[in-house]
């Protein structure tokens, strides 16, 4: 089974010196530099640390998710961002409970036993929200449904048929696979602090497109 490892960027520089090194290249069969047109140096020293880049022509990190899929022949994909909230030790975790027999796995950022050092308490208050919302509309059993450290298999990924265009991309993943009643398996980790660059996130902006997310997915069930 191989594994691909799609790298999402948008003016990182800071993260990807920090944690492209700690990424060992004997995790994965390929890693994948999808970029969304970083003008920070970004796609420069991704190329200096020997890695393939792709530079996506349309915006938001669900038509980069596609993107990195659709260019890449391995069975098995995994989303990560080099911002620092992601642990890159929590790769080979993924690909062990792949080797168990698990299709979906995602990093739950919210466990019992998970330390989040970059949330702020609407953060917080966001993710219980909308992940308690997907599991009581469709059924799931999720700690965080937002989570953008996600392992799947390709063949799945293109059964969801995603057509969200930015961060409600992991909702939508999770509320398709629920419905398709693909079991998700979680990994308790931690979120770090963000390394350098800016968050793209503005809230107003993700809590309506997740709200929307979730009223569109319970009226149009069927995809």
């Amino acid at each position: 089974m191989s594994v691909a490892l799609i790298i999402l960027t948008l003016n990182e520089i800071d993260g990807i010196k920090v944690i492209m090194p700690r990424v060992k290249q004997e995790w994965v069969d390929e890693i994948i530099f999808v970029d969304g047109g970083s003008t920070d140096g970004t796609v420069e020293e991704a190329k200096k640390l020997g890695f393939k880049v792709i530079h996506q022509t349309n915006k938001g990190s669900g038509n980069a998710c596609r993107i990195g899929v659709e260019k890449t022949n391995s069975d098995y994909v995994i989303f990560f961002h080099p911002d620092g909230n992601h642990v890159p030790e929590d790769i080979p975790k993924l690909i062990e409970k792949m080797h168990e027999g698990h299709y979906t796995v995602h990093i739950s950022r919210f466990g019992k036993n998970s330390i989040n050092e970059d949330a702020s308490t609407l953060d917080i208050f966001g993710n219980k929200l909308f992940t308690f919302l997907v599991n009581v509309f469709f059924g799931g059993h999720l700690t965080d449904a937002l989570t953008g450290l996600i392992l799947i298999k390709k063949e799945i990924m293109l059964d969801l048929k995603t057509d969200a265009k930015y961060f409600e991309i992991e909702e939508q993943m999770c509320i398709r696979a629920l419905k398709k009643n693909y079991p998700i398996y979680e990994v308790e980790s931690n979120e770090p602090k963000r390394i350098g660059g800016k968050t793209k996130v503005r809230p107003l902006n993700v809590g309506s497109r997740l709200s929307w997310t979730i009223i569109k997915e319970f009226i149009f069930w069927n995809f």
